[in-house]
């Protein structure tokens, strides 16, 4: 399976039409700083170790989009629908509404 890049707007979208969650898949240290309203936290050394479902849409997102980018990538050869957010948290200031 593939994954698709995303930006954070479609993002927000399928969030709001679909059974999907959002991964903050930074350290914990970094997610307890700031996140994206309504993310969860999985750091990427630990996706392995989680009971994913395949049944709901995994989006996934770090600082610069390359870490969620592996994630997708990872997520995805095990047969999930995952989504990456292309650029991150930097290449989506403008977009971002954190907690």
């Amino acid at each position: 399976m593939r994954f698709d890049n995303i930006r954070l707007d479609k993002a927000y979208w399928i969030l709001e039409n679909f059974p999907a969650i959002l991964v903050d898949v930074r350290e914990k240290e970094e997610y307890q700083k700031f996140h994206l309203r309504g993310a969860v936290n999985i750091p990427y050394d630990e996706l392995t170790e989680k009971d994913l479902n395949k049944e709901t849409i995994y989006i996934f997102y770090c600082n610069n989009g390359m870490q969620s980018m592996r994630a997708a990538r990872d997520c995805a050869m095990d047969g999930f629908q995952v989504y990456n957010v292309i650029g991150g948290l930097k290449g989506n200031e403008k977009d971002i509404d954190i907690t």
